[in-house]
């Protein structure tokens, strides 16, 4: 298995202002990396005018990604590494149709993934790079609750192992997929209860940037989950049992946001 160093690389991160992507962005700058931290938001990062750069802007549009690979060339003279981590989750009953609302998660979990792919593929044409996509073990084992956010991850698998056909010599699209994070992540979905197994951001991180510099495609920082992967595919009722554990919460949920709201 070949490996790949990744000191001094030009590498952009998105979602980096806390959680996983807050965490690869300093085991980066231990390699020496040049990074543009792309974010909504500033959050936990200290930019500086030689290895780290800040980007603030609208990951979910075709402008806001545009824009920044355009900051990137132009702070760092090119990009050898997108690590496509920006991402947040609904924690719902899917209600009344909302065209919107579906949009709004596809926008940034997956179309930004998939179109910032497309854009370092054209940036470097037969040249090699890196493209790695933070997708979840919900793309594979779907939970109750998180209907439209497995499907954006579960879109990004079936890309990955179609579009990596495309791809040249040297030309890499790696998916990681973690389990539950021990971040805020759960708390902006709508204070959901997190799933069990867990994990630190700081495993996730880890396994990511040695994913980077290895020739995996698929990395799974978890070995629990791998383990209950194995076992789905020999035991199916095994996934149903686990599932109907997490439809209890979902539905212990529902019920306290449903006396939260008759006690306003």
């Amino acid at each position: 298995m070949t490996t790949t160093t990744l000191n001094h690389k030009k590498v952009i991160v998105t979602g980096a202002s806390s959680g996983i992507g807050l965490e690869v962005v300093k085991l980066l700058l231990q390699q020496n990396c040049t990074i543009v931290a792309a974010a909504k938001e500033i959050g936990g990062l200290t930019p500086d005018d030689i290895q780290l750069f800040a980007y603030v802007g609208d990951l979910s549009t075709q402008e806001g990604i545009d824009q920044l690979f355009d900051f990137a060339l132009d702070v760092m003279g090119g990009i050898d590494i997108f690590v496509a981590n920006a991402g947040f989750a609904y924690y719902e009953l899917l209600g009344s149709p909302d065209w919107q609302h579906i949009s709004n998660i596809f926008n940034i979990n997956t179309f930004g993934a998939i179109y910032s792919a497309q854009k370092m593929k054209q940036l470097h044409g037969d040249r090699p790079y890196t493209v790695m996509c933070t997708a979840s073990g919900m793309g594979i084992l779907p939970l109750p609750g998180y209907a439209l956010y497995s499907a954006t991850k579960a879109a990004i698998r079936g890309f990955a192992e179609a579009y990596r056909y495309e791809l040249n010599s040297g030309q890499h699209f790696k998916v990681i997929y973690p389990i539950s994070t021990r971040t805020d992540f759960f708390k902006n979905a709508g204070n959901s209860p997190m799933p069990w197994p867990s994990q630190t951001a700081t495993a996730v991180a880890s396994a990511l940037v040695k994913g980077l510099g290895s020739g995996k495609r698929d990395i799974y920082p978890s070995f629990t989950f791998r383990l209950m992967n194995t076992l789905n595919r020999i035991f199916p009722f095994a996934l149903r049992l686990y599932a109907n554990h997490e439809h209890a919460k979902l539905q212990q949920w529902v019920q306290q946001k449903h006396r939260e709201e008759t006690f306003k």
